[in-house]
């Protein structure tokens, strides 16, 4: 049964990525942050049960880029269409009435750009033996938390106003976050993960100031501040690789 354990928490990850989708599907806003924490908690352990038991097995990194397509590549995408296609149409700016239709409003679409590139970049790292400690492009879990915080701020603020007045710069801004994400994902950019040795603190200063900024984003800017930490770990590798370049 052991041997189990590992894939039994990917499957998890799995259901609980699906379950993140029909609440998007039936606007239930609220439990997609619940069900998306609950996936990258078991992302987390499926990988440390493995090595912790030494139970590693090639079904088993098979298993996680599938589950991780679901959690972190179609609930995003539908995360994005859903602000896109929200109540007000974007073209012409009238509230619509009517239930989703996918005619009236094509650019909702353009949400699942992420999904496509969220695809790509799983099976490139399946291929890629360099990214054992460290990734090459933006990871998808953190693709997930940034458009999660935005998705989150979004409809929290929409909730609190009686007429559904959405600002169209939200709604170009979810029309341009797909293709940044999809960039950074296949980039050839290297990016530094939390692994690693804990008594460096050449190899963890980034790490640590990363982590340290955590509270004080939450705490001011509230569910946005998931996609401004993910902002920061951008920022962060990218003069981490400046410094590394210089030396």
């Amino acid at each position: 049964m052991v041997k189990h354990i590992p894939n039994s928490l990917t499957l998890l990850n799995l259901f609980s990525g699906c379950c993140g989708i029909v609440a998007c599907m039936q606007q239930e806003y609220t439990l997609v942050p619940i069900f998306l924490s609950i996936s990258l908690l078991a992302d987390f352990l499926d990988g440390f049960a493995a090595r912790a038991l030494n139970v590693k097995s090639e079904l088993g990194g098979q298993l996680d880029s599938l589950a991780d397509m679901v959690t972190f590549g179609v609930l995003p995408g539908i995360m994005l269409f859903n602000i896109i296609q929200a109540k007000t149409n974007f073209i012409t700016t009238i509230a619509a009435s009517s239930p989703i239709n996918l005619l009236e409003q094509p650019l909702a679409l353009v949400g699942f750009v992420y999904t496509l590139f969220a695809c790509l970049r799983l099976a490139k790292f399946n291929l890629d033996t360099r990214q054992t400690e460290n990734f090459i492009g933006l990871n998808t879990p953190s693709g997930a938390l940034f458009i999660l915080g935005f998705y989150m701020q979004f409809f929290s603020d929409w909730s609190l106003q009686s007429n559904w007045d959405f600002t169209i710069y939200a709604k170009i801004a979810a029309i341009i976050i797909p293709f940044v994400l999809a960039f950074l994902m296949i980039a050839e950019f290297p990016m530094f993960s939390l692994k690693g040795n804990p008594f460096s603190w050449k190899q963890n200063k980034f790490r640590l100031m990363l982590i340290l900024s955590v509270i004080p984003q939450i705490l001011l800017l509230k569910w946005l501040g998931l996609s401004t930490i993910i902002l920061t770990y951008i920022i962060f590798a990218f003069i981490q690789n400046v410094n590394k370049n210089k030396n």
